[in-house]
């Protein structure tokens, strides 16, 4: 009996992306198909390849560049105020070496229309129906220029002042007569370029120099004449005098706009309390002032004199009376002063209006004048600029006047000559081959290895733990590996893949121990359609119950059989259709499996209508019988979405097994099938995923079970 390892209802997986064996096992699966369409194509291309003439090319360098040397002077230079000619001008170059005008050229003087490089194909004579046609049919000059722009490279070198021409042919002789021929043809036409566009340079400058001369006049007469009439001398210096005045005149508006209303606040005080001394005197600016504060001090002292006085002497008394005289007289005196500093008070506010009214009258024509001149300010500078603007033309002009004179004959802006002239090739450039089929193996073993992954990851089946993870409608129990059946005519397959027996012994585990109920007794197996291994599962299970009880297995697919064939039974043997017929009894239909402690109940011989003898009470009854004598009943059933027998049969089992073919079974099938079983009620207890070849859940299992010699081989318990 297997060790038990997992009691999960269901298998549980990381939440990790797609591991990489589940990437690479379909490549590793596929391998021979892979390898043998590779093959296929690199053949195909080597093939393509040996049909191809071998052609040739060669190359010549041009230079073009600067006709200045250290200590040479350059049209380029007068005009452009450059060393060099400029990076436009060269790429310029490039285009009209490219160009289709100059492409005529080369073709008209080698004659080319008349050469068979143009008239022949890319095939060599292996293949007679690719040979060349009528080399007698002369092309037209369309189809030659094209052709002949197509296999001609103008490639610049960078950082330098060189240019590289590549011509490529199928005749070796030819691309060096074409690349030396372009070189000389464009020298050609840079001359002819020099001598038809010469123009007198020196008689243009002159008629340039008397306009600006003109222009230049009227620009310093329209300055001299605003000057005169505007009576300027220093239009920059009145500007600022006057910027000046406006800043102090506003500085002078503010301190007397304060002023006033400081005072404002004493002025309405005296036109409120006007008569009341009293008041009056609680003015600052009055009882602040040094003659009113001596005044009361007086007033004090004769106050306290008076007091002392009236103590000793009656109000009749000499010194009473010239004591209260001298009183009178001060505070006459503080009368008088009060009166004095309110009409000064008054009158100083009124002269403070007045001042605030002429500083902003001055202030205003200030800012008048201010921007009288700014105006003029702005005149005077635009018609001093156009007499500057025309008097440094003129100088330009006049300079290059001179300069040019100087030149004489002198008319290229840069120079071209050969640096190396074009040779015979040796040998051809291509096709090269080996790397064409090279590269053919290794990209169509990508875009098929990569095919084979998309469709592994995109298919909408079960094949691996990501879609796993995302199949909620049934619990997992198990995954079966794919294995290879090895059996003979004298063995049947009971010795399979460790990892197949070890996945169908969990599970067993996981049928036994998933959940608190009472595991159970009688199992269906089933599936979405047929070749999913269910007959496999069926018998494999039953045989791994049979290690530790009484097991019986029943073939319930009476459409198309497969457990005696897989058994190597008799195909006509009585079976299960004839115990419902009552035609054999039952020690004469169940065959005892000779490895193990397995009954086997076959279906017998295919009735016409399987689905009436399934729908029989007997079926229920034998269901019943057998489950007094056996610990273990499993029932193989047909298809769900094929026949409707799987659902009469789920009526008398206790747990439905759903079978499902890793890499084929659709998930739309195995939700109808679900969906059909779960509205019958039937108990599905969950899925077993078979023949799986992208999820790896037994690597413990590979590490321990692929080496058998550390296998007892016990001898195998028989029938009690």
């Amino acid at each position: 009996m297997s060790s038990i390892d997992n009691t999960a209802t269901s298998y549980n997986f990381a939440d990790d992306d797609v591991s990489l064996k589940e990437l690479l096992s379909p490549l590793w699966n596929r391998r021979w198909k892979i390898v043998t369409l590779t093959l296929l194509v690199s053949l195909t291309v080597a093939f393509y390849v040996s049909l191809l003439k071998p052609r040739y090319q060669s190359s010549a360098i041009l230079q073009i560049g600067s006709n200045i040397s250290a200590n040479a002077l350059s049209l380029n230079d007068a005009l452009n105020n450059e060393t060099a000619a400029s990076y436009e001008l060269i790429q310029t170059q490039y285009e009209i070496l490219r160009s289709r005008k100059f492409a005529e050229r080369v073709v008209a003087q080698l004659n080319l229309i008349e050469h068979p490089e143009f008239r022949v194909n890319k095939y060599n004579d292996k293949l007679p129906f690719l040979a060349d046609g009528d080399l007698s049919e002369k092309p037209s000059l369309s189809s030659v220029v094209g052709q002949f722009r197509s296999q001609l490279t103008i490639s610049p070198i960078s950082d330098t002042e060189l240019v590289k021409i590549t011509f490529k042919s199928y005749y070796p002789e030819l691309t060096m007569k074409v690349a030396n021929q372009v070189g000389q043809t464009y020298l050609q036409y840079q001359n002819e370029i020099h001598s038809s566009t010469k123009e007198n340079t020196s008689q243009w400058l002159v008629d340039q120099l008397e306009e600006l001369g003109m222009k230049l006049d009227s620009s310093e007469l329209a300055l001299q004449q605003f000057i005169e009439s505007e009576g300027l001398v220093d239009v920059n210096g009145i500007s600022g005098l006057v910027s000046d005045e406006i800043g102090a005149l506003t500085a002078a508006s503010i301190k007397a706009e304060k002023e006033r209303d400081d005072l404002k606040v004493s002025y309405d005080y005296i036109k409120q309390h006007k008569g009341n001394l009293s008041k009056l005197a609680e003015i600052k600016e009055v009882n602040s002032h040094s003659s009113y504060i001596q005044l009361r001090n007086a007033q004090e002292k004769i106050e306290r004199k008076i007091s002392e006085l009236s103590g000793r002497y009656g109000p009749k008394h000499p010194k009473m009376l010239a004591v209260r005289a001298e009183l009178e007289t001060i505070e006459a005196s503080i009368r008088q002063q009060i009166e004095e500093h309110v009409l000064s008070i008054e009158k100083e506010y009124l002269t403070t209006i007045e001042k605030v009214k002429a500083t902003k009258s001055r202030l205003t024509s200030a800012k008048a004048d201010f921007l009288r001149l700014s105006r003029l300010k702005n005149q005077f500078s635009q018609l001093q600029r156009d007499v500057d603007t025309n008097k440094e033309l003129y100088n330009s002009y006049l300079i290059r006047l001179k300069e040019t004179d100087a030149m004489g004959n002198y008319t290229a802006t840069f120079y071209v000559r050969f640096l190396d002239k074009a040779i015979t090739p040796k040998g051809p450039f291509a096709p090269r081959k080996s790397l064409y089929v090279m590269m053919s193996f290794i990209l169509s073993l990508v875009a098929v290895s990569l095919y084979v992954i998309m469709r592994e990851l995109l298919g909408d089946t079960l094949n691996s733990r990501r879609k796993l993870e995302n199949f909620s409608e049934a619990p997992v129990l198990a995954v079966l590996p794919r294995f290879k059946t090895k059996t003979t005519k004298d063995e049947d397959n009971y010795l399979t893949d460790s990892r197949f027996t070890e996945a169908i012994r969990t599970l067993r585990t996981s049928l036994l121990f998933s959940s608190d109920k009472k595991p159970p007794k009688v199992v269906a197996v089933t599936s979405s359609v047929p070749n999913e291994g269910k007959s496999t599962v069926a018998l494999h299970l039953a045989r791994s119950y049979s290690e530790m009880e009484k097991v019986l297995l029943i073939e319930a697919d009476m459409r198309h059989p497969t457990v005696a064939k897989n058994l190597h039974l008799d195909p006509f043997r009585p079976g299960l259709s004839n115990l419902l017929a009552k035609t054999h009894q039952i020690n004469e239909c169940i065959v005892r499996d000779k490895h193990v402690k397995l009954d086997i109940l076959t279906s017998g011989i295919s009735p016409a209508n399987p689905l009436a003898f399934l729908s029989m009470k007997r079926f229920d009854m034998l269901i019943k019988v057998f489950g007094n004598f056996y610990d273990r009943i499993i029932i193989e059933t047909p298809p769900v979405n094929a026949v409707s027998d799987a659902v009469i049969i789920s009526r008398v089992v206790e747990s439905v097994l759903y079978v499902v073919h890793g890499t084929k079974t659709k998930r739309e099938q195995i939700t109808s099938g679900l969906r059909m079983l779960k509205q019958a009620k039937a108990p599905v207890e969950g899925i077993v995923i078979n023949q799986s070849e992208s999820i790896d859940t037994s690597r413990y299992q590979n590490k321990y079970y692929n080496d058998r010699g550390n296998i007892i081989k016990l001898p195998v318990r028989k029938q009690g």
